[in-house]
């Protein structure tokens, strides 16, 4: 399934309810979150020496001379310092280790790492940071240091036991804790990081939460989705008091074990209901879950327990929408936008951030009346919007509404008008003007625009990607394949041209190869991405795979309720004989989208009407 052919790009802070998506990137970044986590948890000082500091040339303080400098150092000193200055940072790197080589001078040895990560050259900051650690065997930045250099150059050699001794002479262990696997983190093979995490806290530190949280995260990085809940369980019986904790059980859980993970969440609330951030985390999970109902009990009891977060207002305007009750949704943003309208008034809009919380609710305002069919009403919301940074995307809003109205015109002069200061900016407005003029059934003049727009930005995927859908939408298989491709070599690690291509070889039943090779590259890069799931399963469906084609299919439907995926997933269960599942998700199909033209020719295909 190719995902659209056009779309607009959303204003990137506006706030949603976090779904799974977001809970699946929250766990690759809490990673790189350990030491600020380690601060926020104890206290304390962050401990620098964890995750290195390493600094830039223009950041080093210089060397300090002493008297006991003799006239050679002070020139290799010199040296060193005028080619770092000039952008000669081997020539001055070398310099430094021979300094401290010569002179047995830590700092030198320090310096020279600092040089050669500058360039990169990570083999030979680890030898300068073993040096650094020799000639200050007390050191604890330089221990940390050339452990974590060892471990980016995938030498492991040394680390677990010198790991374990860390921990283990640690006064705070749940800070060493996060210091050791700030240091693995940076190994590239993270199977090999999750292992060696395991070994050092092995008997170690084991009986601590915090070890088995940070073996979550781990396990999350490695792809071992199975090890990371039941980590983050450990960690939650470990501590039931750790908000971190909870949070890992909900966002690791849910795709192992859905009905445990989401009963320890609500065991932990009901326990710690001041917890925000997991609280909006269970939400997000019921919103997934299309549990409208539940989410907006809890969003209106966290309304209680919380009466001063006016975001909580949003957040339910929000859930309202997914839930199509308009009429509450906008009840809520008019209450959103009283709070902001007072904010605004009582304080300049640079001190809050008030302006942009009113864009965001005008935006879903707008698309409310949007799906209602009320564009004018949507045109006037955006008209309210005052804020310098977001018109831009808010004309090409307006000039979308327009289109849909039938004033082509008026939609074409508002994308004129847009000022356009960067690449990315004209590439947008080009896309935006070929979406409408496809929308209004001129496909000859989209494909005239991007054409002309291709020619003058070249190397941009995004414009040679959306003229290649417009070619397959008239049929020209052989000029959209060749744009595809190009794309791909642009751009080869972007699953989307891979996905299209493959996607439309299987719905045309041609060069099935092919599409197996061009899906099997999507999946690899985007392996939860329902739409390529989907085109995935479709094409298994054309290679008489049955069995296979319904659990891609599954999947993607699991992962995105979409009505084209149900239409591909009520043609297996057809195929298979299965013509009451079939019916029944043709059924769920049509309540997702009623104009669905996939949906449409399967129900057609199979003689099947829905009331």
């Amino acid at each position: 399934m190719i995902t659209s052919d056009f779309c607009y790009l959303p204003l990137y802070r506006v706030p949603v309810i976090p779904m799974k998506s977001v809970i699946r990137a929250a766990s690759l970044v809490a990673p790189l979150l350990w030491t600020a986590l380690a601060h926020a948890q104890f206290d304390q000082p962050v401990d620098r020496r964890a995750v290195l500091d390493f600094l830039s040339n223009e950041q080093a303080k210089p060397v300090v001379l002493v008297n006991h400098t003799e006239a050679d150092d002070i020139y290799r000193l010199l040296i060193m310092e005028i080619a770092a200055q000039e952008g000669k940072t081997d020539m001055a790197a070398e310099t430094a280790m021979a300094l401290a080589r010569d002179r047995n001078m830590p700092r030198m040895a320090k310096r020279a790492m600092h040089l050669y990560l500058a360039t990169s050259q990570s083999q030979a900051a680890a030898e300068a940071a073993r040096l650094w650690s020799k000639l200050a065997p007390g050191d604890e930045e330089a221990i940390a240091a050339t452990l974590a250099l060892s471990a980016s150059n995938g030498d492991t050699a040394g680390i677990v036991k010198a790991l374990r001794k860390r921990i283990a002479e640690a006064g705070n262990k749940d800070r060493a804790l996060y210091q050791a696997a700030a240091v693995v983190a940076r190994m590239k093979d993270k199977q090999e990081a999750l292992d060696v995490f395991t070994e050092v806290i092995d008997n170690n530190g084991d009986t601590l939460s915090v070890a088995h949280l940070l073996l979550a995260d781990l396990a999350a990085q490695a792809g071992n989705p199975v090890v990371a809940w039941e980590a983050a369980r450990k960690s939650l019986a470990l501590g039931p008091d750790s908000d971190a904790a909870a949070e890992r059980v909900l966002q690791y859980g849910v795709t192992i074990n859905h009905d445990l993970a989401m009963s320890l969440g609500r065991k932990f609330i009901e326990a710690h209901p001041n917890i925000r951030r997991v609280r909006l985390l269970y939400i997000s999970q019921l919103v997934d879950d299309r549990q409208f109902e539940s989410a907006l009990a809890d969003l209106k009891r966290m309304r209680k327990t919380f009466p001063e977060d006016f975001d909580l207002l949003y957040l339910e305007a929000q859930v309202n929408y997914q839930a199509k009750r308009y009429k509450t949704a906008r009840a809520r943003l008019n209450e959103f936008l009283e709070v902001q309208g007072q904010r605004r008034q009582a304080l300049p809009d640079a001190e809050t951030n008030a302006q942009g919380q009113s864009t965001d609710a005008r935006l879903l305002f707008a698309q409310i009346d949007e799906d209602e069919g009320k564009y004018r009403d949507a045109i006037a919301q955006l008209d309210k919007i005052d804020e310098v940074a977001a018109l831009p995307q808010i004309r090409m809003k307006q000039a979308a509404l327009y289109g849909k109205l039938g004033q082509l015109n008026k939609a074409l002069a508002l994308l004129a008008e847009i000022r356009t200061e960067t690449r990315d900016d004209k590439v947008i407005v080009e896309l935006a003007t070929a979406q409408v003029l496809a929308a209004a059934g001129r496909t000859d003049r989209a494909i005239t625009h991007l054409v002309q727009a291709d020619k003058a930005l070249p190397d941009s995927p995004a414009i040679k990607y959306d003229l290649a859908m417009l070619y397959e939408r008239q049929g020209k298989i052989v000029e959209m394949e060749t744009l595809l491709r190009r794309v791909i070599a642009i751009k080869p690690d972007s699953p989307d041209a891979y996905n299209a291509l493959g996607y439309v070889f299987a719905d045309l039943n041609i060069n099935l190869d092919q599409a197996q090779m061009l899906l099997d590259k999507a999946v690899q890069l985007a392996p939860d991405n329902p739409f390529i799931l989907d085109s995935m399963g479709w094409l298994q469906f054309r290679l008489g795979n049955d069995a296979l084609a319904g659990q891609y299919l599954e999947n993607a439907f699991e992962l995105s309720p979409q009505a084209d995926i149900a239409a591909h997933l009520a043609e297996v269960y057809w195929s298979t004989g299965d013509k009451k599942r079939a019916r029944a998700m043709l059924k769920q199909g049509w309540q997702l989208d009623k104009e669905n033209q996939t949906l449409k020719e399967t129900l057609k295909r199979l003689g099947v009407r829905l009331k």
